[in-house]
């Protein structure tokens, strides 16, 4: 008898739970602030607009869940996805510069980043890439080396948009390499390469080295360049134990600079308090771990590789934002996966979470 195909209705639910938390936590950030971020006196502004990619996002994850898998085994498909994002990525490089950077195409009603469709499509390359080459996987020339040119060319793109997310791609990127059982010395070798290459490009640039450094004291500056970090911290240190009430926070009052995108943890921190804090942080954890098990019964290698990839990308983001947030890490401008305000990033998260849903009725 066949076996009935079901999907993870647990990692479905914890995605969901996630995705209403943000949805909350987006309005509360944003409603008072909508004039001087938006031009807006709507204080619906950025939750309406939410809510549109939202179901745009809905809509993709739906059709995700129901795709044969074979299709995105095909590499035909993968190399056409790649080479529509390697071609934003270059647009994206000649369009206005919103808040100094160039990372968006500008369309009429919205806007699009490239470096977030551009994880999807590397996970869904590296995947087949591995599946196909497992046995060889420490050869240097015919695996390692052609792997790490793709990887280094989309990130080459990225890091000129975004650091942050190319940082992110490459350890997601680490770590599907590392499941493929590469021998230490090539481990080794690599991080020999890579380590001194991150340090040099990470003080390349006048505003890397600022955020290295306050990291370093941000109490030198808190007024200046400190001052992100330590309005955070202030965020967060204010929430207490049970939060001041959602609706009740008091550094989204033109204190702490994006509330409602990179620093929303922060908020969820001083409104909901360290129990809505952890809460959060258990989501994203079981989200992680029903991800990583999809991976652990995949029946096929491709499979095994691309719920790996999918449940890091989702793991190391939300590790990376919530570290911002307390200031265990420079600050960065990755939002937080499913919470933060933003079109690009939330389709994206919700690619991956349609990724894990299809692969996991696929699993044993």
């Amino acid at each position: 008898m066949s076996r009935k195909l079901t999907y993870d209705t647990w990692l479905f639910g914890a995605a969901m739970l996630i995705v209403v938390v943000g949805l909350v936590m987006i309005y509360s950030a944003s409603a008072i602030m909508t004039m001087q971020k938006a031009g807006s006196d709507n204080p619906y502004y950025f939750i309406t607009r939410q809510c549109v990619w939202l179901l745009a996002g809905s809509a993709v994850m739906f059709a995700l869940m129901h795709v044969d898998v074979r299709r995105l085994r095909d590499r035909r498909i993968i190399y056409a996805s790649m080479g529509l994002v390697l071609l934003g990525l270059i647009v994206a490089l000649f369009q206005p510069a919103i808040n100094g950077k160039h990372r968006w195409i500008v369309m009429p009603f919205f806007q699009v980043q490239p470096s977030e469709f551009a994880k999807p499509v590397i996970i869904l390359f590296i995947a087949w890439f591995l599946a196909k080459r497992e046995e060889r996987i420490n050869e240097l020339t015919t695996t390692l080396l052609p792997l790490a040119c793709v990887i280094a060319l989309f990130t080459g793109l990225i890091v000129l948009e975004d650091f942050g997310t190319a940082s992110t791609i490459v350890l997601v990127a680490a770590g599907m390499i590392f499941a493929a059982g590469i021998a230490w010395n090539r481990v080794v070798l690599f991080s020999m390469m890579a380590i001194p290459a991150a340090a040099a490009l990470a003080l390349s640039a006048a505003y890397r080295r600022d955020r290295l450094f306050t990291f370093l004291n941000p109490e030198a500056d808190p007024l200046g360049k400190g001052f992100q970090a330590m309005q955070s911290l202030i965020a967060i240190g204010t929430g207490g134990f049970h939060g001041l009430g959602i609706g009740n926070g008091r550094q989204k009052l033109f204190f702490l600079p994006e509330p409602h995108t990179d620093f929303i943890f922060s908020i969820i921190g001083e409104e909901l308090g360290f129990i809505g804090a952890i809460a959060l942080i258990g989501a994203f954890a079981f989200l992680v771990w029903r991800g990583f098990r999809v991976a652990r019964f995949a029946q096929e290698r491709f499979d095994f590789y691309a719920a790996l990839g999918f449940t890091l990308l989702i793991g190391v983001q939300a590790l990376i934002n919530v570290s911002v947030a307390l200031c265990l890490l420079p600050t960065k401008g990755l939002p937080l996966p499913l919470v933060s305000y933003g079109g690009s990033s939330l389709i994206t998260s919700l690619i991956a979470v349609g990724m894990l849903l299809n692969l996991s009725q696929q699993s044993t």
